[in-house]
């Protein structure tokens, strides 16, 4: 039997998902006997870094030289500023995949010393900007793309940008929008583009289908007519360009294609054959309404609606089971009664199996409920739980079908990836992490449910198990501690700040209570420069103390009626009755000139500076707490940005 690791995140873009399911439905028509364990991962869905390493750490759990193959499918994570630890998750999964010595296949993105399969993305956009300037003769463009940094966008961009300048067409940076590969990101960069510009174009490129959505839909709000006005293209070809209304011209990737070519590459190296390294597949043309063009081909728009009418209803099912199953969560007394009901509370999973395994620090945190308060602390600091890793022995809890209650097992964690296969051959294990922000606390693994690859509210799911055991454990935490741990749990633990958690018990109410009086406050937003380059090059101590000076200053300026947060890692927040803007500059003036000394005092290895933005809130208006602190940050960011481009 074989054994192949698939490594992937689920990311917004649907195919992702779409595509694990299409090698699993392969699998299972193969006559060979393969086993597919798929480590997930969902960091993608937030920008929560802390949350994001919790679940990139699912990558950390396979040996990679127990398995005859490695896919890698986890394109839209390397190197993306803001979801800040994908780089380091990027770099781990990579190294592990080249050390394992067995083929390794990476979809859809380039990387040395793998196999490549996909669509030659730079050959196929020529395909549509010549389409687009020789059959409807347009000269002028602009371009809506996907990441910077994705390797798929990059190649597309730079096939744009080639086939342009070889036509002596203008194609400068003001015609570019680069964000994301969402809906949202046609529309905002329509709109941006057009501000700039003061008019349309003759065509809009976009990098995927979900952009040229966002296009039309900003074109419609504003007045403007596709193809009419201009042309809208996309890419991808899947359910968003054949019923929309205009149908999206685009690029087919076939990606039933990509699976079939990427199996038959596993099962060459495997007999020792040599096999191409890098495997393009084809890519075809679908030219629709949203270019002028028409097409033979007619789509069925009544199936299509069948189909979305049976998937709302399935969904619908899936998300009533997920808020029973959160409800009945909420009421658990036990542990053992906890476990229960998330390895049966969700029968359209429709799984063969399913299995919790976790840390065995997670029950610490139920026996601690009785404790004193001074283990209460050191159980709230660091170190119970890996960010990185898993324990070397951890309790595998699954249910007993004969006897129909929770069995416990104490195992070795290498001995746990197969510890479920009775029956081998043809089977698929999806790995989903289970963590408490970014501390990992194990992770669950369901057997043989190939639709629930593409299920839009698995995410939900996990979401609200995860969200639903911390709770569990906190509550006995607790449940002792009453008032005194109310400010305990608000205050962060490094820096004496509050917490998020103070952000929302504290901050909100002082919000509210201000807008019934109609008084206006400040919001002073901080964050540090660099505390990443810090931590990276002179270690996280080095970091941590950083943190701790920045604190300091924080507060010993801190006037009397005001409170500070530690919003996140490097990010502080002061929220104080409504001051000048020049008391303002004079207490972040003061912070600063305290941070730079304290720094030199305690011979920090680098300079250690923040970047700050200030707004004043106007209670009069429907905006909440949480858009003026948003609105601080960016302005923050303008300074951070500007700093960035001194050095």
């Amino acid at each position: 039997m074989k054994r192949i690791a698939m490594i992937m995140e689920a990311n917004k873009r649907a195919f992702a998902c779409t595509r694990a399911a299409w090698f699993l439905k392969k699998i299972r028509a193969m006559e060979e006997e393969i086993s597919i364990y798929i480590f997930r991962s969902a960091g993608a869905w937030t920008l929560d870094t802390n949350y994001n390493v919790g679940e990139y750490n699912i990558y950390h759990l396979p040996d990679l030289t127990d398995f005859d193959g490695v896919i890698l499918d986890v394109n839209s994570i390397h190197q993306r500023e803001h979801y800040g630890c994908g780089s380091t998750a990027w770099e781990y999964i990579v190294n592990a995949a080249r050390q394992s010595g067995k083929p390794v296949l990476s979809l859809a993105n380039k990387i040395d010393g793998f196999y490549y399969v996909g669509i030659d993305n730079y050959k196929s956009m020529r395909i549509m900007i010549e389409h687009v300037f020789q059959v409807h003769g347009c000269t002028d463009y602009w371009f809506i793309m996907g990441p910077k940094d994705n390797y798929e966008n990059g190649q597309r961009m730079q096939s744009i940008i080639d086939y342009l300048e070889e036509h002596h067409i203008p194609c400068g940076d003001d015609r570019f929008y680069c964000e994301s590969f969402e809906i949202k990101n046609g529309y905002r960069g329509f709109m941006k583009l057009y501000e700039t510009h003061g008019k349309s174009p003759e065509a809009v490129i976009c990098a995927n289908d979900e952009i040229a959505v966002g296009v039309c839909k900003a074109a419609s709000e504003m007045g403007f007519s596709v193809p009419g006005d201009f042309i809208v293209t996309g890419f991808d070809n899947f359910d968003k360009a054949s019923y929309f209304s205009p149908r999206i011209t685009t690029i087919d990737q076939q990606q039933k294609r990509l699976v079939d070519t990427s199996m038959e590459l596993f099962l060459g190296a495997w007999r020792g054959e040599t096999v191409e390294k890098c495997c393009y597949t084809e890519a075809e043309g679908v030219f629709w309404d949203s270019c002028g063009c028409r097409t033979d081909v007619e789509t069925d728009l009544a199936e299509h609606v069948r189909q979305e009418i049976l998937l709302e209803a399935e969904q619908a099912d899936f998300e009533a089971e997920i808020s029973l199953l959160e409800y009945e969560l909420l009421y658990c007394k036990t542990s053992e009664q906890m476990y229960e009901k998330i390895l049966t509370g969700m029968p359209s999973l429709r799984c063969e199996d399913m299995y919790l395994v976790l840390d065995e620090n997670v029950e610490n945190f139920h026996r601690a409920a009785g404790s004193s308060l001074e283990d209460f602390v050191k159980l709230s600091g660091n170190g119970i739980f890996h960010e990185n890793g898993y324990p070397e022995i951890m309790k595998r809890i699954f249910l007993d079908r004969e006897s129909g209650t929770i069995r416990m097992e104490t195992q070795r964690r290498e001995t746990l990836t197969c510890a479920h296969e009775k029956n081998p051959g043809n089977k698929e294990y999806l790995f989903l992490p289970l963590h408490f922000n970014q501390y990992t606390v194990g992770y669950i693994v369901i057997v043989n449910a190939v639709r629930l690859m593409e299920n839009r509210s698995l995410n939900k799911m996990m979401s609200t198990i995860m969200t639903s055991m911390e709770n569990f454990y906190r509550n006995k935490r607790l449940e002792s501690m009453n008032r005194h741990l109310e400010e305990l749990s608000m205050r962060d633990a490094m820096t004496d700040l509050y917490n998020r958690l103070g952000y929302q018990n504290l901050a909100c109410r002082i919000f509210s209570e201000h807008k019934e009086s109609n008084k206006d406050l400040s919001i002073l937003f901080i964050d540090m420069d660099r505390l990443k380059y810090m931590n990276d090059t002179y270690g996280h101590e080095c970091g941590d103390l950083a943190i701790k000076i920045t604190a300091k200053a924080i507060l010993k300026y801190l006037p009397d009626d005001a409170i500070a947060i530690r919003m996140g890692g490097d990010e502080f927040l002061m929220i104080l009755p409504k001051r000048p803007s020049e008391e303002i500059a004079e207490i972040t003036a003061a912070v600063r000139a305290h941070i730079d000394a304290d720094a030199k005092t305690h011979k920090l290895p680098c300079e250690l500076s923040i970047s700050a933005g200030s707004i004043d809130t106007d209670m009069r208006s429907d905006k909440e707490l949480d858009d003026y602190v948003r609105l601080a940050d960016e302005i923050m960011y303008q300074e951070k940005s500007a700093k960035k481009k001194q050095r």
